[in-house]
């Protein structure tokens, strides 16, 4: 016969456990500020930063299928990717913006900001946003 005490403990982990699928979907991004956003029928975009990262974000795409998604920041090489919408007919990817300077991994001489451009072409829509960005620390209340 079970204790009180591991009578608790299981009962404690059951519902850790039925809580975790609830807790994963929302992120850590999910409270930053919308930087810019586009919608296309019921298709949308957006552009979500925390001052130093950005989450590139798309819902309402047809589940499954593979979009044309192409990313555009300064003096970098332009981004050109397919990828894949989830089962729920969305697609994220986090970004960092920041552009290293010299190639030796240092911020030295690096641009302290830009514009990063975001397009996204699916079968029954077509997004763009872009975001201004500079290097520096900001603090979301």
């Amino acid at each position: 016969m079970p204790t009180p005490r591991l009578t608790f403990a299981i009962a404690v982990s059951g519902l850790l456990l039925a809580a975790a699928p609830a807790a994963m979907a929302r992120q850590l991004s999910d409270n930053w500020p919308v930087l810019a956003s586009d919608r296309d029928g019921s298709c949308r975009l957006s552009i979500t930063g925390n001052g130093r990262i950005m989450q590139l974000r798309a819902v309402g795409l047809v589940p499954g299928e593979r979009a044309r998604f192409a990313l555009t920041n300064a003096a970098m090489k332009p981004i050109d990717w397919t990828v894949r919408a989830g089962p729920s007919g969305e697609w994220s990817q986090v970004y960092i913006p920041f552009l290293w300077g010299n190639g030796d991994g240092s911020t030295r001489t690096a641009n302290s900001g830009g514009t990063v451009s975001v397009n996204l072409s699916a079968a029954r829509c077509s997004l763009g946003a872009s975001a201004d960005w500079r290097r520096e620390i900001r603090v979301i209340p």
